[in-house]
């Protein structure tokens, strides 16, 4: 199986709550993921970290309820700190992620289930250090 570089039209049909992203934005993310997920990663799971961190980045950014005109004040949104699901509820951390006890890749990535599915993938990819 040989690696395909993935598109915005690859990345919409995996995640199409992202279809009202503009093409260009999800291309510019896109090559962002790309150059963090290279080579190095299992070829199996290349594609797939690239797919989720770019959602994970554009879920960051405010997408796509920005694209949608949903987003009050983008600078606002961010890692997602609590949820409800009865009643609808959400509490975003802030772009600074402050409030959040996660540190680390934790925090960089725990805040949505996109950048949770990443990590995932990451630390498949990637063990920590050995100690002996």
């Amino acid at each position: 199986m040989a690696y395909v570089q993935p598109t915005p039209a690859t990345f919409k049909a995996r995640f199409p709550q992202f279809i009202p992203v503009n093409d260009t934005l999800v291309q510019l993310v896109l090559d962002e993921a790309i150059g963090k997920v290279g080579e190095s990663w299992l070829e199996r799971d290349r594609v797939p970290a690239q797919l989720y961190l770019t959602a994970h980045l554009l879920t960051i950014e405010g997408e796509p309820d920005r694209a949608m005109g949903k987003a009050g004040n983008i600078a606002l949104t961010g890692p997602m700190k609590s949820r409800k699901v009865g009643d609808v509820e959400v509490t975003y951390a802030g772009v600074s992620g402050s409030g959040s006890s996660a540190t680390g890749v934790d925090a960089l990535y725990g805040g949505t289930t996109y950048g949770q599915q990443f990590l995932a993938l990451m630390r498949m990819n990637f063990a920590g250090p050995l100690v002996v």
